[in-house]
């Protein structure tokens, strides 16, 4: 028996020796000193890995500058299985290295590092962000209910879906739109709410999947990913799919009330827009439309707009403080008053198009009724034909979204303390250069 048990082990010794093992690199900078959300899909992995080899997930190591790092694989798809649809995740203070090998390993297990209690809503807290609590209630729309000192509502239904058009529409057959409608997830109407889903946390983050349905718009869905990290940062993945011919006037993903029901002093900071429509309109600039509404400051050299996140700053027309305007990096509200805010991280900065109607028919920036929008927006007012810049625009023409067309917004809110509003804007700043740097080498 003593001879079995040694040769056994020998073989053992053997096979791992023969083992061979793969990594990839995750490049990242770091810049403010907060460690990094990294979220990479295992199809993804796979690939990078090569899917010809033949992976033992239970080997699976990440390591920054040599020492292992925490990570965690959620069921993301919740077909209760590892699968490709899942997600490792790990936070890094620098390029990170994940290695697997083709011989099974010890596997891993690491102390949780946030906290989940309660329904409706589950309450997620941090063990690492001093005051960090987010809310989730049953229909799956988070919202930051602290961080630091501040125990309040910093910004609320993240990830809420503002949609609109002709769900009756006849356009493909007699060119006729049918009456308009516009709803949100929350309305009687617009989204069915499927069901919300919490996994367990883990040593970087709890991940969080709602899904919705539309019985009016028949076909549109919503799945809504949202991974609560132990840094303080709610990232969302907010997929939108349409299963039917669709004629939209809007669909913008969005967060409301932030820092605004915290503190109604609280200070919007945000990039000067790459094009502002107003702007055009009047030709100027966007920096000089901001400028003479004293609403822009100087940090380290650079123009920002800044104002009141309460004040409209006497909008060209219509009632928002913006619209009609660029999708940007980041944007933050901030409270001098109690020294934190949350900064709207944005991990793909889409481009200008040259043509009005192309850039109108895809991504742009609205502020009103204290919510961030993101997405389409196809209205236009009679404004646009009495100024030569945008009389030529097509005016509220939807966009025609055909079975399998998707949809998808990624970004980040991220919570934050500052001493000034200059350092508001540096934190949104280069927390925004750090998500977008994540690549797989």
């Amino acid at each position: 028996m003593r001879r079995t048990i040694i040769t056994l082990a020998a073989l053992a010794l053997c096979a791992t020796a023969l083992a061979e093992t793969r990594s990839v690199t995750v490049n990242l900078e770091s810049l403010t000193g907060r460690p990094v959300p990294v979220s990479v899909d295992l199809i993804t992995l796979r690939d990078a890995i090569g899917a010809e080899f033949p992976m033992d997930w239970t080997s699976l190591k990440v390591s920054v500058d040599g020492a292992e790092v925490p990570y965690q694989i959620d069921d993301v798809d919740l077909n209760d299985r590892l699968s490709a649809g899942d997600q490792l995740g790990f936070l890094a203070t620098g390029p990170a290295t994940i290695e697997i090998a083709d011989a099974p390993g010890e596997g891993a297990t690491y102390e949780a590092a946030l906290t989940v209690e309660g329904e409706d809503p589950a309450v997620i807290t941090s063990s690492q962000a001093d005051g960090f609590v987010v809310e989730v209630p049953a229909h799956g729309l988070a919202r930051i209910a602290g961080y630091g000192d501040a125990q309040a509502v910093m910004a609320n239904e993240i990830g809420i879906l503002r949609f609109s058009g002709y769900p009756e529409s006849t356009w493909w057959a007699d060119e006729q739109y049918g009456p308009h409608e516009e709803y949100t997830n929350l309305e009687a109407g617009g989204m069915r709410h499927v069901g919300t889903t919490v996994l367990p946390a883990g040593p970087a983050r709890v991940t969080v999947v709602a899904e919705y349905a539309s019985d009016r718009f028949v076909g549109l869905k919503q799945r809504l990913v949202t991974h609560v990290w132990a840094t303080g940062d709610v990232e969302i993945v907010n997929d939108v799919t349409f299963g039917g011919y669709s004629d939209m006037m809007k669909l913008q993903s969005m967060a409301t009330s932030v820092m605004t029901q915290a503190d109604l002093d609280a200070v919007q900071v945000l990039p000067v827009f790459r094009r502002l429509l107003w702007a055009d309109q009047l030709g100027t600039s966007a920096e000089d439309y901001f400028g003479q509404r004293d609403a822009t400051t100087t940090v380290d050299g650079e123009t920002y707009v800044a104002f009141p996140a309460g004040d409209a700053l006497s909008p060209l027309y219509w009632g928002a403080t913006y619209i009609f305007a660029s999708a940007e990096p980041w944007r933050a509200n901030y409270s001098p008053n109690l020294g934190v805010g949350v900064a709207e991280l944005s991990y793909d900065t889409p481009e200008v198009a040259d043509d009005y109607d192309d850039w109108l028919s895809g991504n742009t920036w609205v502020f009103e009724s204290q919510e961030f929008r993101t997405g389409v927006f196809k209205w236009t007012a009679d404004e646009f034909a009495t100024y030569d810049a945008t009389a030529g625009i097509t005016p509220s023409t939807p966009n025609h979204y055909l079975p399998g067309d998707t949809a998808t917004f990624h970004m980040s809110y991220s919570a934050f303390d500052a001493a000034s509003t200059e350092d508001a804007v540096r934190f949104a700043r280069d927390r925004q250069a750090e998500l977008a740097s994540v690549s797989l080498e």
